[in-house]
Order: structure tokens, then C-alpha cells, then sequence
């Protein structure tokens, strides 16, 4: 195999530059001549040796080239940057500097975490893993990774909701709502936020609880980078031998039939299935080799349990791999090296066999699609969102993703192709929004079909905030107005899935 869980996007077109320079082009030079006085040791610009390792991501397609990239080391520092991003060179919104955010830099698809003309946050640097004195949260810097955050946990005896590969980071898998291996007992990572530390658009460094600014608290339980720069996040920890039983088995694709079947069983929450227990089923489809695979990635967070809704995946035959073991959290993550050009983009349904088969016949028949693209890698995943997820969010308070009221057990659905040539771009952007297309017609015509777009797995041209429904659409624009009446995070951020704009083109 040529790598496992490629992930996201397609190219972000650049006009050809003016030989005289732009009055956003001038904006940007007098921002990036301000935090440098300011900060000598923590902006490089294009010219600087260091310039190329900071602005790398996970995904060439992600690439763009800032004007200039700026490192914070704390949140008064974010702060001060966000002052001189929002003045600009003058006093009219006009005159702010347009910049990116990016913390682990895992979103692929060319603009969300990265910016041509303009300013880059890099927040690598905002990286501590701190547990609290009581024991009853940790808190983690928004640029921190989850290995390393799992890591400097190890042996601590505590747990907490977070992203399953290592590389992740904090702050965009959680902003987004993000999907744990604890989430069947916790239920979405961002709904075990107990604070936020976040930057606003005046600068000021706010704290968003239960207690504080609780309508900026509840927004970002999935609201994106649409209000402010959480600098900080203090996660809800539970006392846990931090050990888990599961690992990967490989398969061949003539076992379809049967793991979908399985899939289906999993996911139906009447069959009693253990809230300790997940899955992800992963395709992996190389059109230039012929290798097609079925990943059964699975587990169990309580290694005493009898594992009883895992083991028709355990007893799967015949295997290709079969790495089911004892070990860590810190440990279980596989990592997931630097890929070229990925996009992904999903969908969501509700459990039911026929609606499963008809997503696997449409994903595979997109894919045939592409027979002229070399090098494709057609890798998809579905992902069980059974009924007592939702029910473990709303016990801890809920969040903005508006699946708080569905009474059925579903499914999540993305896909994300992989290739090295970037003329074929625009020919896998179109096919993953027919994809999308193809999803939702099959599912809604076998009434199955859900609004939901999880903003983890989400393409740059799907709309995500709105399919969070009308009235947390609502909610959500209504918070952005109040924490940021000008719109800097709307209009000077491009970057994610904004409240009042078409979605980025991929």
C-alpha cells in the first residue's frame, strides 16, 4: 500500500499580481513591517531561511505562500497581532490585513489554513499540555498535537475526548465538533470544553464557560474560527487506566457484503452495542495496482469488557493483517505521513443496510469516474454515529451541530482520493461534489438522508455552518455579531467555513 487515510482538497487560483502593488498587497507589507518590529525573532517573510518549514501542512494542496508567517508564544501575543491585523495600514475595515490561522495544519483543501497575499498565525508555538490541580480538566494549547498531548498524559491515570491520529491538532478538530474513540461515553470532543481562552476581534482576552460569556462557549462547541482565536482549550478529564484494546485488520474487498452487514449491526443502538466500543471501515482502492482493501480500524476503551459488538469484525476470514492488541491511548494512534494532492468531503444518513449499500455503489461508481487520473487512491470511510453519542452530548451539555434531536442511529460518510498531478484537480473537486450530490439524492430517496456536514471532513466548497439547521445557524450569527460587529473574522479570514459567505471554491 501506498499510505493509509489520505486526506482533503484541490487548488486555490491566484489572479496574476498587478506590477503596481494593491492597496491589500500595501496592507499586508504594512502588517507584516509592524509584527516584525514588534516581534523581530517571530515573523519570517518569503525571503527567510526558516520561511519554507513554517509554512509547511500536511497536504501540498494546502500550500500557499503568505506574505509573512508570525509565531506566537502566548495568547498576548496572539492579541497583539490580531490589534495590527485589524487596523491594518489605516482606520477603515478596508485597510485590515487579510490572514490564515493554523495550528496542526491538517485541513487540506487550499485556503482554510493558509493564505496567498496576506498574513499567516502559525500557533505551533501555543502548545502546553497542562493537567488542572483537582484533576478534572487539562488544559491544551490550541497548537498543540493530540500524540504529544496524549503523551505528556501517559501515566497520568486520566482521559479525555480527542483526535484519533496522532498529527491532528487541537484546535481545528475541535472547533469543528470532532469525533473520539471516547465519543460512544463523552460524545463529541467539543462538548467536553469546560473553557476557552479566546482572542476576540478588539484583541481582548476573553474567558468562555458555563459561567462566562456562555453564548461564545456554547458557539464554538462546532462553530469554527467565526468568532475569535481560542488560544486555549481546558478539556473535561475522567479518572481512566488509559488502556484500550483494539488495533487494525485488514481484509479483502470481496468481504463487502459481510462487513457492511456488520457495519449496519454495529451502528443500530437497539442491538446493545457497547458504548466503550468504535470502528471506522476504511476502503482503500489503488487504481494503478488494482489493491483494494477493506481497513476495519477497531476498538474497545475498556479493555475488561467481552468486546461482544467488535468480534464479528475480529472473526472476519480471510485476513491480510490482523494487529488487535492491548496498549495505550497514546500508543494506538497509526501516523499518517505528509501526503501531496487529497481532498475530502462527506455526508451523513441514517443507519439503515439499504442506504449503506447504496452510498458504497455510488462512491464506487464516482470513483470509476476517474479511470483517467494516474495514481489515484480512492480511500473512504464510514464512521457509526449510533443514538447514545448523541446522547452522551446532550448529557454534557450538547453543542451547535444540530444532531441534538435526532432520534435515529446514523452513519458518517466521507471520502478522500488521493493523487500527484495537479491538472486533475478540478476534474476530483467536480466529482467529489457530485459525490455529495449522488449521497444525499440516493439517501433522501430511500427517506434516509440527514443535513449534517461534519466540518472535520468537510470539502471547502460544502456549506457546513448552514447544515447545522436554521435556528443554530441563527445562533451562531448572532454570536459572531456580538463578539465581532465588524466582521473581522468573516471578512479579513477566508480561511474555514464562514457564517455569511459562499464556501470557499477547492
Amino acid at each position: 500500500m501506498r499510505g493509509l487515510l489520505p486526506i482533503a482538497a484541490a487548488s486555490w487560483a491566484s489572479g496574476a499580481l498587478a506590477a503596481k502593488p494593491s492597496s491589500t498587497e500595501a496592507n499586508v507589507a504594512a502588517c507584516c513591517s509592524k509584527l516584525a518590529e514588534g516581534f523581530p525573532s517571530q515573523v519570517v517573510s518569503t525571503s527567510d531561511p526558516l520561511y519554507s518549514s513554517w509554512n509547511q501542512r500536511w497536504a501540498d494542496t494546502a500550500e500557499l505562500k503568505p506574505n509573512c508567517i508570525f509565531r506566537p508564544q502566548s495568547s498576548a501575543d496572539v492579541s497583539a497581532a490580531v490589534k495590527v491585523l485589524a487596523k491594518g495600514a489605516g482606520k477603515s475595515p478596508e485597510d485590515r490585513c487579510p490572514f490564515s490561522l493554523v495550528a496542526g495544519g491538517h485541513t487540506p483543501w487550499a485556503g482554510a489554513n493558509n493564505i496567498h497575499t496576506g498574513v499567516a498565525l502559525e500557533l505551533s508555538q501555543l502548545n502546553q499540555v497542562v493537567i488542572s490541580n483537582d484533576r478534572s480538566y487539562v488544559q491544551l494549547g490550541a497548537g498543540a498535537r493530540w500524540h504529544d498531548a496524549y503523551v505528556k498524559t501517559d501515566g497520568e491515570g486520566l482521559v479525555y475526548p480527542g483526535g484519533r491520529c496522532p498529527d491532528v491538532g487541537v484546535a481545528g478538530l475541535t472547533l469543528g465538533g470532532g469525533y473520539s474513540w471516547f465519543s460512544g461515553e463523552m460524545g463529541f470532543v467539543a462538548d467536553n470544553v469546560v473553557n476557552y481562552e479566546v482572542v476576540l476581534a478588539s484583541g481582548e482576552i476573553v474567558n468562555a464557560n458555563e459561567k462566562q460569556h456562555t453564548d461564545l462557549w456554547e458557539a464554538l462547541k462546532g462553530g469554527s474560527n467565526n468568532f475569535g482565536i481560542v488560544t486555549r482549550f481546558d478539556m473535561r478529564a475522567t479518572e481512566h487506566d488509559q488502556q484500550v484494546y483494539g488495533g487494525l485488520v485488514i481484509v479483502p474487498a470481496s468481504l463487502t457484503g459481510e462487513v457492511l452487514c456488520a457495519l449496519h449491526n454495529f451502528t443500530d443502538d437497539s442491538t446493545g452495542v457497547h458504548k466503550t466500543a468504535g470502528l471506522t471501515i476504511e476502503y482503500y482502492i489503488d487504481t494503478v495496482t488494482g489493491d483494494e482493501q477493506i481497513l476495519l480500524w477497531l476498538i474497545d476503551t475498556d479493555v475488561s469488557a467481552s468486546h461482544a459488538s467488535l468480534q464479528p469484525f475480529f472473526d472476519m476470514e480471510p485476513k491480510y493483517l490482523n494487529q488487535v492488541y492491548q496498549t495505550s491511548i497514546a500508543d494506538y494512534p497509526a501516523s499518517i505521513p505528509p501526503v501531496s494532492r487529497v481532498l475530502m468531503a462527506d455526508a451523513t444518513f441514517v443507519n439503515d443496510l439499504e442506504a449503506i449499500k447504496a452510498v458504497y455503489e455510488v462512491t464506487v461508481e464516482v470513483k470509476d469516474s476517474l479511470s483517467h487520473v494516474a495514481d489515484l487512491v480512492w480511500d473512504f470511510q464510514f464512521e457509526p454515529l449510533p443514538r447514545h453519542i448523541i446522547e452522551a452530548s446532550n448529557a454534557r451539555g450538547g453543542n451547535v451541530l444540530g444532531l441534538g434531536d435526532a432520534e435515529d442511529d446514523m452513519l458518517i460518510v466521507f471520502i478522500m482520493p488521493l493523487w500527484q498531478d495537479a491538472q486533475y484537480d478540478a476534474d476530483i473537486n467536480n466529482a467529489a461534489a457530485r459525490w455529495v450530490e449522488c449521497v444525499q439524492q440516493a439517501t433522501n430517496a430511500l427517506g434516509n438522508g440527514h443535513r449534517f456536514e461534519f466540518a472535520n471532513y468537510a470539502a471547502g466548497f460544502q456549506d457546513v455552518m448552514k447544515s447545522y439547521g436554521p435556528a443554530n445557524h441563527k445562533f451562531l450569527r448572532d454570536v459572531a455579531k456580538t463578539y465581532d460587529p465588524k466582521g473581522l473574522f468573516q471578512k479579513a479570514v477566508p480561511g474555514g467555513y464562514k457564517l455569511d459567505k459562499k464556501p470557499a471554491k477547492t
